[in-house]
């Protein structure tokens, strides 16, 4: 809950309850009712269980109210032996997240919006959302001070104009030596006039 305040207000829970998975591995699902800071209403789906010494939290976030289908995907994902290991990405689509980060490092908030495509949406989030919440939240890269970032991408599949990404990104805030691993949440790329931008998580 500290890291859904950054993001929300007005939280309500709507169901919180134990739960096992398909193996039968213990786990604990949470349904609530949120508001967007300076944005749309949302419901979110949280599926938390432990992998060894590893806690897993998958998150669904919808405008609408979290169906069994979208439950039924988060219930579906299985865990794979070893470790997440990089894939071999086109060069063009190699160069997309080299200059994102660099520009992530360069904290030019302009810059860095020019990687998402006008169409983008993600959870209910537009680009002009997302741009303040580079622009002015604690947990932005901008706001942490990032002065690192290295992407590496595990899942890559081409879907016409556009391709489903997944993968991390590896960096590190200003005065802090620990390096922070986040996954890449924006989930597909879109080709627009031969470049490729950030499109969400949008059919």
């Amino acid at each position: 809950m500290p890291i859904w305040v950054e993001y929300f207000t007005d939280i309500k829970v709507l169901s919180d309850k134990p739960s096992l998975l398909k193996d039968g591995t213990p786990a604990r699902e949470l349904e609530i009712e949120a508001v967007f800071k300076n944005g749309p209403k949302a419901n979110g789906l949280l599926l938390d269980t432990k992998k060894e010494s590893a806690w897993i939290s998958i998150t669904l976030i919808d405008d609408k109210k979290i169906g069994e289908n979208l439950k039924k995907i988060a219930y579906s994902l299985t865990f794979l032996p070893g470790r997440e290991e990089p894939v071999d990405v086109p060069p063009d689509v190699r160069a997309f997240f080299d200059m994102y980060c660099t520009d992530i490092v360069s904290h030019d908030v302009k810059t860095i919006m020019a990687h998402f495509s006008d169409r983008f949406l993600w959870g209910g989030m537009s680009k002009a959302f997302l741009e303040q919440w580079f622009r002015n939240d604690p947990s932005s890269p901008i706001q942490r001070g990032n002065d690192s970032c290295e992407a590496t991408v595990t899942v890559l599949e081409a879907r016409g104009d556009k391709a489903y990404v997944d993968g991390f990104l590896l960096g590190k805030a200003k005065g802090d030596a620990s390096v922070l691993k986040w996954p890449m949440q924006f989930q597909q790329i879109i080709n627009e006039h031969g470049e490729w931008r950030w499109f969400g998580n949008q059919k």
